[in-house]
């Protein structure tokens, strides 16, 4: 039986991925480095350090453990700089059917916790039961220890757990943390999350299709 809903942030509930895009290739662009939006949306769900790690390695930049640190604070400070992120359309009145209903819900992301408390509404942020950040794992996504952990702190088990991303390397970690798996074409398409057990439109599409996955009565 379901018992919990784990969202992934950027591009689920939060419209933010154009905005980190743009923080990573002016970034990049110090360096005399083009970036594709592509690149950065191809690894969407990384942690920060993978992904400037990756980037860097494409373009053969050979910086320093010291330099890509200094890479990524940069980034961080322009994106809440260029930042215009809004809530995605459905949100809300999602998180208030399932909290209305009992269902556990999660954050499951690699971004920033600081990050995430400076653009969330801080009264969203408390419906919450638990929040799992790229600063509470070892390993980001595709790798299965962010929706383990939040499963763990939820009390559950992985198969009571229902994941809603927008990214491959999202769906791929939870997937491989043995839960079932919604993929959002809110920024890639039907093809690129066909590891997902179900694909949507949006998030207003979800709530339907979570009334099937839950068995719960309209």
């Amino acid at each position: 039986m379901k018992k919990a809903v784990l969202f992934d942030l950027d591009g689920v509930l939060l419209d933010s991925m154009p905005y980190h895009v743009l923080a990573w290739q002016k970034v990049f662009s110090r360096y005399g480095t083009r970036i594709e939006a592509n690149e950065i949306y191809s690894r969407e769900g990384c942690l920060s350090a993978d992904m400037a790690r990756l980037v860097a390695e494409d373009h053969e930049l050979n910086l320093s453990e010291p330099e890509l640190m200094q890479l990524i604070q940069e980034k961080s400070k322009l994106y809440n700089e260029l930042s215009r992120a809004e809530i995605m359309p459905g949100v809300v009145e999602l998180i208030e059917e399932l909290k209305r209903r009992r269902i556990l819900i999660a954050i499951v992301t690699g971004t920033f916790r600081e990050n995430l408390l400076r653009v969330m509404p801080a009264e969203l942020v408390r419906q919450f039961n638990v929040i799992i950040t790229g600063g509470d794992v070892n390993n980001g996504k595709p790798h299965p220890e962010p929706y383990l952990k939040a499963a763990e702190k939820l009390g559950l088990l992985p198969d009571e757990c229902v994941v809603v991303e927008n990214a491959e390397l999202g769906i791929a970690s939870g997937k491989a943390a043995g839960m079932f798996c919604l993929g959002v074409m809110s920024t890639q398409t039907a093809e690129q999350l066909k590891q997902a057990d179900l694909i949507v439109s949006d998030l207003i599409a979800i709530r339907n299709r979570l009334i099937e996955i839950f068995g719960m009565e309209t």
